[in-house]
């Protein structure tokens, strides 16, 4: 991605299995997928989720510049 995240913050993707929204319906079906992508800082805090990597990536630096922009309260 463009965007550059602090050393140790990874974004992963996972594949769901969830059951069919109509479940329970005369329209029901099996089940689907969904892609979703999740950020985790270097101390394995999660940071963010989302169905689209771009925007996992964009809320992560969000989050990294909020915290960077907070580090001298936390010292």
């Amino acid at each position: 991605m463009a965007q550059q995240l602090p050393p140790g913050w990874v974004v992963t993707e996972s594949i769901e299995v969830l059951p069919g929204l109509n479940q329970g319906t005369p329209m029901q079906g099996g089940y689907f997928t969904r892609r979703t992508f999740t950020c985790r800082d270097a101390k394995g805090n999660w940071v963010c989720a989302s169905g689209a990597e771009e925007d996992c990536y964009t809320q992560a630096a969000t989050m990294a510049q909020s915290r960077t922009q907070q580090q001298p309260y936390y010292q």
